[in-house]
Parts: C-alpha cells; structure tokens; sequence
C-alpha cells in the first residue's frame, strides 16, 4: 500500500485535480440527493402527523384537488376496527409572489380531534378548538413572516382579531399579494373594490368576505342600518351631516367601536388563536383554520347556489312578479379528504380490507378511494422521477470524473512503462502489475469521493442559507454518502481496468526499449 501511495503522490498537481474532478461529481450527488431526501421526507413526516392510518379521498383526482362529501364521516366511524374519523382541507392562496419559500401560502382545515393537533407543539396560546370555530393558529414560520410584513399597529397578537383585508393592503405585503401602482390615489371605496377582487383572485371564496345582510346587522345590533351604517362612497362630512352621530375620524369604515353601531361585519370574523411549531417546515410554514372557516374560505361550506335563467338570446328571464327567474343548485359541505385511524395502526392487513371494503363499495361509498397512509406519496410518479433524476445527473457527473482518473491512469501507464518493465523483468507477475494500477486508480477516486462528500455537505449548507430552505435539515445524509463512496469505488476501478490491462499487456523487453 505505501508503494501505491507513494505513485500516487509522485505527480502531486496532477493527482489533485483528478480528485477534485471524481469529487465534484460526488459533491453533486450528495448535495442532490441530500436536497430531494430532506424535500420528500417533510412529506412523509407530514403524512404521518396529519392523515392517520387512511386517507379517503375523491376517487379519480389526487388529494390536493379532491373533494369528499363530509357526510361520509359518521358512516365511515361505522365501520369494524375504525377508531375515529375526521374532515380535513388542505389547500392554497395563491400569491404574487413567495412567501417565505413557497410560492402560495399552505393552510389547512381541521377539527380539534384531527391528527395534526396532537402533534401540536403551542409556542404561544392554544390549538384549535371546535368550541371556537374563528379561531386561527399560525405555524411559527408563517407567524414570523407574517410579524416581519405587518405594520407595528397591524401586527398579530393572540386574541386579537385577524383582518384578510388588513394582510393585503398592509405595504409589506405587496409584493406577495400584489397592489395597483395608484394605490395611493384610490378612495376608500375603490380600495375596497381592489381587495375584494384580490380575495377572490387568492382563492378565497366570496361568502368569506361577504358582509351581513340588512336583516342580519339588524339582528345583532337592534339599530336600522339605513341610518347608522356608512355608505361605501360617502365623504366623512356626508356621514357626519348626515348622522350627527358619529365621528367618521374616530370611527372610521368598517370599525364597530361600540359593539352595536357601525358598519356591517364580515361573517367571517377571524382570532389569532395560537401560534405552533410541528417539526415539519412545510407545517410551521401553513395557517390552520377550524374547518368551519375553512370551508367558508375555499367555498366547501354548504349553501345553495343561484345562477339566473337565461334564454336563447343569453339574456336574464323575468317571472310573472317581475324578477329574474334562478336555478338554485344545494352543495353539500365538502372536504379535502377524510383522515381515518384505526384501532390497532399496526394491523396492515386490517387496515388493507378496510381500503379494499371503502373503494369497493359503489353504493355506500361511492367515487370514493381509500389509500393507507404510507403509501400515499408511492402513488406519486414525481417522487420516483426526482430519484431517477437524482442518479442520472449523478451518473452524468461520476462519468466525468471517471474520465480524469481513465486518463490519468493512462498517462501514468505511459511514463511508466519501462518502470513497468523492469518489475516484470525480476519477477513481478502481470497479475500483480495489475492489481497495482487499479490500486492507484480507485486510490485516487476514493480519495476524490471523500472530498466530494465533504464539498456536497458544505453545498448543503449554502444552498440552506443562501436560498432560505429552512426546511433542509443541515445534517449530512449518511446513507447518500456512502452511496456516493460506493460510486466513486466503483469509477476508480472501472476506469483503471483498461490502463492496467495495457500495462499487465507489456514485455519485459518492449517496454525496457521504451524511450
């Protein structure tokens, strides 16, 4: 071994940029792979805090796009072996721009028996509750994002009331929402307009931002609000001069001071409730709404749809009293998925004839698709693409750092042959010239993947910082590394095969003619 060292070393500089060649394409593998490993595995953490022992979902979509009726849930409790049953949502506002790292905002729809509560960590206040349907809590990732953007005036505190429109016109977040570039010139009621618009553009279904009817603000405050309400286009004199009431400066549009007067509420009326940490960044990055609310912002809550007749010529049909004649279409109250936990996780087989019972059923379960929830992400082909991906870059890679230890191993054979000649004149067997040039050659690339895992870690480590991936781990990923080992083992000896052929090929005396 000191004699393959030693002929390793005698072209030092040479010898260094072969390795830095097989440890860049190490490096690659191990910064990808630790990357796509860190990535998939806050999924799996995901699923396993969130989704129980089955996932029921909309049988012909994927689950971030289905909608199951929430009435499923009681028949489904039913069931031999199931131990609880919750709805859940798990949806998306979309953005203009990122937040934090993701390009729209993750928010999620439980009950205060889901999974994912219980895998709760409170920083701060209290966890959902469905004796408090308003009320909000925020990952510690989106509650610092969130704090950061907000005026000091505007920012978030617990129990204090969560306003959507507060979030979107707030300056800090005008690049993630977007806004007018003459914002500034706009009046109220045209920035009421723009927000109401942006709502909808987010995602956010109109009966979440919709205000109370007449009847419902009179209910609640037991004044008429053709008097005290502020209309959307009115001057604060015109109010003043036309109520004597109230101040339009200490009491400006939307604001209720006095708990009976004012302007109409929202029925959606939000509370900053807690804020949690999981573990799981793609989590601590998510807001999490009861599912009542939820239902009301992604527009799976029940009601009645109304859609006007129209005739041939495409315009509204007026009845014999006048008004425009409607069809009114029921929906039902949906979810994402239904997460199903059974009475004993470990029972696989169990949990199999539960799945095969729920998507077998067409009568009583009909459209839907029952999936253990460890196998859910296998039934994503992105998953096994970012693998194959993985080692076809890696190979990519390895493959030109074969190619600087193939040719170093040949240039070395060259400079060497009558060295290479004189050991076979006294006696050295080919076998044995051989097994000294592999040596060197897989020396070389053993070398070159030990540097190549170090680089592939500190790239690990830039990457976390330099893009802001929170959710990378910043651990070196041993399993990846000795995969990487492995590689760099089998390019040296690969590529030192032929150079060591050519070499175990000589003559004594051919090659001590060799000039």
């Amino acid at each position: 071994m000191k004699f393959v060292l030693k002929n390793v070393l005698r072209r030092k500089a040479r010898t260094l940029f072969s390795v830095l060649g097989v440890g860049l394409g190490i490096s690659i593998m191990v910064a990808l792979f630790t990357i796509s490993d860190d990535i998939i595995n806050q999924f799996r953490q995901m699923l396993q805090t969130q989704r129980g022992d089955i996932i029921v979902s909309q049988g012909n979509v994927d689950e971030i796009e289905s909608r199951v009726e929430t009435r499923y849930v009681e028949r489904l409790k039913e069931l031999k072996g199931v131990k609880n049953v919750t709805p859940m949502i798990m949806a998306f506002l979309r953005t203009e721009g990122n937040f934090g790292q993701s390009p729209a905002i993750l928010y999620y729809g439980i009950t205060e028996d889901n999974p994912i509560v219980r895998h709760m960590e409170m920083v701060q206040g209290k966890p959902i509750s469905d004796d408090d349907p308003n009320g909000v809590v925020f990952g510690e990732t989106a509650y610092r994002i969130v704090q950061e953007k907000l005026e000091k005036d505007k920012q978030l505190d617990i129990n204090k009331p969560l306003s959507l429109t507060d979030l979107i016109q707030s300056p800090g977040f005008a690049q993630i929402f977007g806004k007018p570039d003459n914002w500034d010139k706009l009046n109220d009621f045209q920035k009421f307009q723009w927000v109401t618009g942006r709502l909808k553009k987010l995602g956010i279904h109109p009966d979440a931002t919709a205000t109370e009817t007449d009847e419902e603000y009179q209910k609640r405050t037991g004044k008429d609000p053709k008097v005290w309400l502020r209309r959307a286009d009115e001057t604060d004199q015109e109010y003043r001069d036309r109520t004597r009431a109230l101040d339009p400066v200490a009491f400006p549009r939307g604001v209720d001071p006095a708990g009976d007067i004012g302007m109409k509420q929202n029925r959606l009326q939000l509370t900053v409730r807690g804020v949690c940490r999981t573990g799981v960044a793609i989590q601590d990055a998510a807001v999490y709404f009861h599912m009542r609310a939820a239902q009301l912002v992604k527009g799976m809550h029940e009601r009645v749809d109304e859609e006007r007749v129209l005739d041939d010529k495409g315009k509204p049909v007026r009845g014999e009293d006048g008004k425009f004649l409607v069809n009114r279409f029921p929906r039902p109250a949906m979810a994402s998925f239904l997460v199903v936990e059974v009475d004993d996780p470990k029972e696989k087989e169990a949990i199999a004839a539960l799945c095969t019972q729920i998507s077998g059923d067409v009568d009583e379960f009909k459209n839907l698709r029952a999936t253990p929830s460890s196998e859910v992400l296998d039934r994503y082909s992105e998953i096994n693409l970012i693998e194959k991906f993985g080692w076809v870059v890696s190979i990519i890679a390895a493959l030109a750092g074969a190619l600087g230890v193939l040719n170093i191993m040949m240039m070395a054979v060259l400079e060497r042959t009558r060295e290479i000649g004189l050991m076979l004149a006294i006696g050295w067997p080919k076998s044995r010239v051989l097994l000294l040039v592999i040596a060197e050659g897989m020396v070389i690339s053993v070398l070159g993947g030990v540097v190549g895992v170090g680089f592939g870690y500190a790239e690990t480590l830039v990457a976390r910082d330099y893009l802001n991936l929170d959710g990378l781990s910043g651990e070196l990923n041993l399993e990846r590394s000795l995969q990487a080992l492995g590689l760099a083992f089998v390019i040296g000896f690969l590529a030192s095969l032929y150079p060591a052929w050519r070499a175990s090929r000589l003559t004594p005396i051919d090659a001590l003619r060799q000039e």
